[in-house]
């Protein structure tokens, strides 16, 4: 194991227990920071999984999962998909009081190319103009400083209005793929699909170019 992923489980590991825990301050926004998401199955926060239920649903369709969320599923998808997956941490977005205004996260690492998307990056709606750019630019400074993760990406769903909020960061559009639609009971899912001439929705890729000029 290399140490990059050491850290990245032992921030994991950590959250929750006594003692200092990881606070990423963001810059031009010194009074907010981000803080990873407890996801130990003990040591689960129910204010933190009330919020990421919440948000959940009023974003349902930025997802390529569509459903109505609810606590008990939250606090079992935090302990046993997120906690136990080496390639996916977590952050709330804390205000000076502490009191969390929306989270995001980073996903999907190859640790042996190097790779990570950005992930999740859902506002609760009432965060100051600007703050939502300047956490990902530092949650993605970070992992590519601290984790050696130096190829960053994004996918996003084409209809969904965050894709300025990603161009306006530096995410440049690499390709687009047809989605297919699968409904199950109580969801429905939209599935990368190459074969299709035409979709409904599409997920549009992007890799990101860190260009300082631009903060």
């Amino acid at each position: 194991m290399t140490a990059e992923r050491a850290l990245l489980g032992h921030l994991k590991g950590s959250a929750g227990k006594s003692g200092p825990i990881l606070g990423l301050r963001i810059p031009g926004f010194d009074s907010f920071f981000l803080r990873p998401v407890k996801s130990g199955a003990e040591h689960i926060d129910s204010h933190d999984v009330t919020c990421l239920t919440k948000w959940r649903n009023c974003h349902v369709r930025a997802f390529l999962t569509e459903f109505e969320a609810n606590t008990e599923r939250t606090a079992r998808w935090l302990s046993e998909y997120v906690h136990f997956d080496d390639g996916r941490i977590l952050f709330m977005i804390d205000d000076a009081s502490g009191a969390p205004i929306g989270y995001m996260g980073i996903a999907n690492i190859e640790w042996e190319a190097s790779y990570v998307e950005a992930d999740a990056i859902v506002s609760n709606g009432k965060t100051p103009r600007g703050l939502m750019s300047a956490a990902l630019r530092t949650l993605l400074r970070w992992a590519k400083g601290q984790l050696g993760l130096r190829n960053v990406a994004v996918r996003v769903l084409s209809d969904n209005p965050a894709l300025h909020f990603y161009r306006k960061l530096g995410f440049l559009e690499v390709k687009r793929v047809p989605l297919r639609c699968e409904v199950q009971p109580g969801m429905i899912s939209w599935v990368e699909d190459p074969s299709l001439a035409h979709a409904e929705r599409y997920l549009v890729h992007h890799f990101w170019d860190d260009d300082e000029s631009r903060n």
